[in-house]
């Protein structure tokens, strides 16, 4: 029973982790400035590392792990890539996709803290949600820079 319930909460988090991965690669070529793609291209590895890690603890459950993201975070990345076509590369509102993505990466690690965990993996998940919640405030910090710098322009 715990098995398979610790099976379906590592499989949400390995499909946000795809989700972050995925967004993040579209991003880089819909942000304007060269440091943020660079940024974008690192978190798009640490978000496949991280995905990795949790498929690696699925199949030490002999359990199937997922992976592709989610249809939601497709359209998200859908949206992003034209209006980048249409309207041009712009940071501001790469990063603002960016931070909801996290955020809500955030919420579904402290969702899969809040119940069952067998010890070893609670540790896995608990150092990857920190990570995770740096990066919020991390992004939440370019945000703010890049409305500094749009409104500027």
């Amino acid at each position: 029973m715990h098995t398979q319930d610790t099976i379906r909460t590592l499989n949400r988090l390995i499909r946000i982790c795809r989700d972050g991965e995925r967004f993040c690669r579209v991003g880089m070529n819909a942000a304007e400035s060269s440091g943020l793609r660079t940024l974008l291209q690192y978190r798009s590895e640490e978000w496949g590392r991280q995905g990795d890690e949790l498929q690696a603890l699925v199949l030490l459950l002999k359990g199937e792990p997922a992976t592709s993201g989610t249809p939601a975070a497709g359209l998200t990345c859908a949206w992003t890539a034209l209006r980048a076509a249409m309207l041009g590369a712009n940071d501001l509102a790469v990063v603002e996709r960016w931070q909801r993505l996290q955020q809500r990466a955030f919420d579904r690690y402290e969702e899969a803290l809040s119940g069952y965990l067998p010890e070893r993996i609670r540790r896995t998940v608990q150092l990857q949600a920190e990570r995770v919640f740096e990066r919020c405030e991390q992004i939440g910090a370019l945000r703010g820079q890049c409305a500094i710098h749009s409104h500027g322009a």
